[in-house]
């Protein structure tokens, strides 16, 4: 019986960059996203975004002055850290999945302000987090958005290279089980695949790969994070292109290397802050 009638849909990709947020939208301007105007959230700390059609990608960081109001966030590594899942309704959900008997922590709400048209408004939210305790190098959490319209603008929405969403995602675990667990229990969401590659849950339009250490040395080689403590280590991205030219052309151009892959390009790690980037039709 599933614990919710709430589906589980991946709303966006976190890619923590502490004090480094100049230098990490600077990279991935020129590798072609659209960044919208820096956000300076009620919690202290600050963002772009890369928003996509049903998705979107956030560059986080933290002013110096605020490294002491989110020291949860500063004690993860630098890349791909978050995963937002989307809920309508945070409170109904977190208190479904902890009846249920999943970890949860208590909602709470925060907003930014976001310039349109020359007036200021509120964008506001409502999270909570997902398995705290079982989840290393980062966090699970649901994000409910007050306001979307503030956050899916059409003019924020056209990236040079193509981008139109983010269509996997790539954890390596030591303990895939902790991870299926937290995320089964959802009516969208069909037993988890299993084979060769290693075990896939759909989030959405987004398919969530969890592969064991060797399956990615062997597939991914050095092109993604080496190293890690704990269960897991969130490290890579798929993201579906309108043309995989368009995609070349711009990396190419912003000085971007980028290296044939499946069929598709794909970035190194350590040329986009921390998180391995697949550009594929």
């Amino acid at each position: 019986m599933a614990a919710t009638a709430q589906p589980l849909i991946l709303d966006h990709a976190v890619i923590g960059v502490l004090d480094g947020l100049d230098a990490a939208a600077a990279v991935y301007r020129k590798l072609g996203f659209t960044l919208t105007p820096r956000g300076y959230h009620t919690l202290g700390s600050i963002n772009h975004l890369a928003v996509f059609g049903e998705n979107y990608l956030e560059l986080l960081g933290f002013p110096q002055e605020n490294d002491r109001k989110r020291a949860d966030l500063w004690s993860y590594p630098v890349g791909l850290n978050g995963l937002a899942f989307r809920t309508t309704d945070a409170a109904a959900l977190q208190s479904e999945l902890g009846k249920a008997g999943k970890s949860v922590t208590e909602w709470r709400d925060f907003s930014r302000p976001v310039d349109v048209g020359g007036t200021e408004k509120s964008a506001s939210f409502r999270t909570f987090q997902l398995g705290k305790e079982a989840i290393s190098n980062g966090r699970f959490f649901f994000c409910q958005h007050n306001t979307p319209e503030l956050v899916w603008q059409p003019a924020d929405q056209h990236h040079p290279n193509g981008v139109l969403d983010i269509v996997d995602v790539f954890i390596v675990s030591r303990a895939p089980q902790a991870i299926t667990e937290l995320l089964g229990g959802f009516p969208n969401t069909a037993a988890p695949s299993v084979n060769d590659e290693g075990i896939a849950v759909q989030a959405g339009i987004v398919t969530i790969r969890i592969i064991s250490e060797d399956r990615a040395a062997a597939r991914f080689g050095k092109a993604i994070p080496q190293h890690f403590e704990g269960r897991e280590r969130k490290v890579a991205l798929g993201l579906k292109v309108r043309s995989l030219k368009t995609a070349a052309d711009v990396l190419a151009a912003g000085g971007q290397p980028a290296m044939p892959f499946e069929g598709g390009l794909f970035v190194d790690a350590k040329a986009a802050t921390g998180v391995a980037l697949w550009f594929k039709e």
